[in-house]
């Protein structure tokens, strides 16, 4: 008997973001109970706290989330008391935003809850392989951001 197929097709693309969404899916309510936090709050959060200063602006082209959503979480994270909004001294119609001492605590759990869950979504795979895995993804993500890559599909 052979055993189902896990994905409906077989691109590439499709399959990375499949098993992404479903991971994301499972892990959701656990971010939310051990830290008050979703997912994408946590990664808003933690790119802040890397970047003490960051904008609204360069927040939203890191993630890739829509303006609306972005700013969305920013206020959901200033209203919970875990990032502060100041005006930037060079530029007044710029806010630059930084973690409060809750936020970095709120920002560590989270980081352990995701070891454990990523510990458990690689559980199938031997070390060599997550090594190899993570090489790959490495090497794949430098690729789709090069100019290369870009020229490539311009030419499509």
């Amino acid at each position: 008997m052979t055993p189902e197929k896990p994905f409906r097709n077989d691109r590439l693309t499709y399959r990375l973001n499949m098993i992404a969404d479903q991971a994301i899916a499972a892990n959701e309510d656990i971010f939310i109970r051990e830290t008050g936090c979703n997912i994408r709050e946590l990664r808003v959060l933690r790119l802040i706290d890397d970047t003490p200063g960051t904008s609204f602006a360069e927040i939203s082209r890191i993630t890739g989330f829509e303006r609306s959503l972005t700013s969305r979480i920013i206020q959901a994270l200033i209203a919970a008391g875990l990032i502060i909004r100041e005006n930037s001294a060079i530029d007044a119609r710029v806010f630059q935003l930084s973690t409060t001492p809750k936020g970095k605590e709120v920002r560590r759990i989270g980081r352990n809850v995701s070891d454990r869950l990523e510990a458990i979504l690689t559980q199938p795979l031997s070390s060599a392989e997550l090594e190899t895995l993570n090489q790959l993804l490495s090497r794949l993500g430098t690729w789709v951001s090069s100019a290369e890559y870009q020229d490539l599909l311009a030419q499509e």
